[in-house]
């Protein structure tokens, strides 16, 4: 079965990839920012299942589009501000917690999403896209099939285990700050 020209093996390994260099960009964002380490993700293992989803889905939605940085551009500021907004509304709604805030940011639109941001996705979906995802496709191909499914089945089993783990510790995060009555900010730091 292929989906956009990538098979649900290719997806997955690059899901795998996209969540692991999307958790390295947050957190040394936030060292540079905050000047600590904090685990930006949801999960506790090394890996934004945003970045990991959000990637490859833009790669598909851009179809023949990919060949043009300008697509690519503002396909990528587009795609990537709403994923943001609805993953940060709808995190807040299922556990009152915010896992970023922009308030601070000038042209932010309810500390959700920002116009800083929105321009630095298009320039992160060029570099991505435009000259990252063709090396992860090659790795990819390159990279024996038992090998592969061995990485996936290991992955999987982990992520399952580690997603119930996350939103156990979520829902207990909520439970903790519901009396306080405001949404709060979730700073891991582990």
């Amino acid at each position: 079965m292929l989906i956009g020209g990538y098979s649900l093996y290719e997806l997955f390994l690059q899901f795998l990839f996209w969540g692991a260099a999307g958790w390295l960009v947050e957190v040394i964002d936030m060292k540079i920012e905050a000047g600590e380490f904090q685990n930006r993700g949801f999960l506790h293992v090394p890996l934004c299942p945003l970045y990991g989803i959000g990637m490859p889905s833009l790669c598909i939605l851009l179809g023949d589009a990919k060949k043009s940085y300008l697509a690519i551009f503002i396909g990528g500021i587009v795609f990537c501000t709403v994923v943001e907004y609805i993953i940060g509304w709808l995190l807040e709604k299922l556990f009152n917690a915010r896992w970023w805030d922009y308030s601070h940011v000038r042209f932010n639109f309810q500390g959700r999403i920002c116009l800083r941001n929105a321009i630095l996705f298009g320039f992160g979906a060029v570099l991505s896209l435009g000259v990252v995802q063709p090396m992860v496709e090659g790795t990819i191909h390159w990279i024996p099939v038992q090998i592969g499914m061995a990485v996936i089945a290991a992955a999987a089993l982990v992520l399952a285990i580690d997603t119930v783990a996350s939103v156990l510790k979520a829902l207990h995060y909520r439970r903790e700050h519901r009396d306080k009555g405001a949404v709060v900010i979730f700073k891991s730091h582990r």
